[in-house]
């Protein structure tokens, strides 16, 4: 048999090399990778000190827009008066966040503020108390007021957001019947204290008493969850309690004193809101709670807590009470207000 029907002969090779066809997205991707610093971006991106550099950014350029589209948005009185209401929101910003980095949540927060800022008018306006003394009952029906909650989601282990959201509608049930009382004996009496009228529109330098003591406030409660062994252990129950309480940390009762140190950090800018105003009006506190909250999650404080920053917190109520202060002057309706808070609260983190 002839052997070359047994095998067909093979191809001759061509003489020319193969030379791929490149298509446009091909040229694209090339282009992606070789030129585009994408990596450049993550690696900047990915470091630490961004998390608080983006917020400052974003500061800076809400102020800016502002200031050009309002005049003197940005003079030395608008800051001065931007400083004493962002020092009072600051404290109860401090508190909420520490309640939600510990895991929980305060709803109460418009309502207690509502209740010590009444306190504080109470016992200057009527009572006549010194400062000294008026300031320390303020800060201890404060932490009355968070022991409550404290109380009922540390130890009796209740919801924090149904618990919160119960106390809210009875603190603010009881200063609508307190200011029915009393409200018109507060707006009767004015204390004669050059101190009580320094807390509240006092300036050192220029800069407001209330900016000062945040400022002090702000940093020990840094130094606090970054250096300290109990605010480790904050830190440690937000991220898991199960494990938290197996490795010997008191749970429950850090959980209490979370919210008792949130009401009296609340209870701090009541007074400075008393001493500034001077008013028990029925409006007080209501909504609070929203803008507080908003300005702890933009803040990138956790909602399922065991994280959060006291700098980016800082940062964050300065974005927020901005907003705030500036659409009524931008013409913006409460609508528009309503649903850029909720587009902030419900923004993937």
């Amino acid at each position: 048999m002839d052997q070359s029907l047994g095998s067909a002969a093979a191809p001759p090779l061509a003489d020319t090399p193969y030379a791929p066809t490149h298509t446009l997205g091909d040229r694209l991707t090339e282009f992606r990778y070789r030129w585009w610093p994408d990596h450049l971006l993550g690696e900047i991106l990915a470091k630490r000190w961004m998390e608080t550099a983006i917020p400052v950014v974003v500061l800076i350029g809400v102020a800016l827009a502002l200031s050009s589209a309002i005049p003197n948005f940005l003079s030395a009185s608008s800051l001065a008066d931007t400083g004493r209401q962002a020092g009072e929101i600051g404290f109860i910003v401090l508190g909420m966040a520490l309640v939600m980095i510990v895991g929980g949540i305060d709803l109460s927060v418009g309502s207690t503020f509502a209740l010590t800022n009444f306190c504080a008018l109470y016992f200057m306006h009527v009572l006549k108390w010194p400062v000294l003394g008026a300031v320390v009952a303020t800060l201890l029906f404060g932490a009355l007021l968070g022991a409550v909650n404290g109380v009922l989601i540390g130890y009796f282990r209740l919801r924090a957001f149904l618990t919160t959201l119960i106390t809210l509608i009875i603190y603010r049930a009881l200063y609508d019947l307190l200011t029915a009382d009393y409200s018109t004996l507060i707006a009767a009496g004015f204390p004669d204290s050059k101190v009580w009228d320094f807390i509240g529109a006092g300036a050192w330098l220029g800069i407001p008493t209330v900016v000062f003591a945040y400022a002090l406030v702000a940093i020990f409660g840094h130094i606090f969850l970054t250096r300290l062994r109990p605010g480790w252990h904050v830190i440690a129950i937000g991220g898991s309690r199960r494990s938290a309480y197996n490795t010997g940390i008191p749970v429950r009762r850090t959980v209490a004193l979370c919210y008792v140190a949130g009401g009296v950090l609340t209870s701090v800018g009541g007074i400075f809101f008393a001493s500034r105003l001077a008013t028990a009006g029925g409006d007080i506190g209501v909504g609070l709670e929203v803008t507080v909250l908003t300005a702890c999650v933009l803040g990138g404080i956790s909602l399922g807590g065991g994280k959060g920053s006291v700098t980016k917190a800082l940062m964050d109520t300065l974005i927020v009470l901005l907003i705030v202060n500036g659409q009524p002057r931008c013409r913006c309706t409460a609508a528009t207000t309503a649903w850029c808070w909720r587009r902030s609260c419900s923004w993937p983190r």
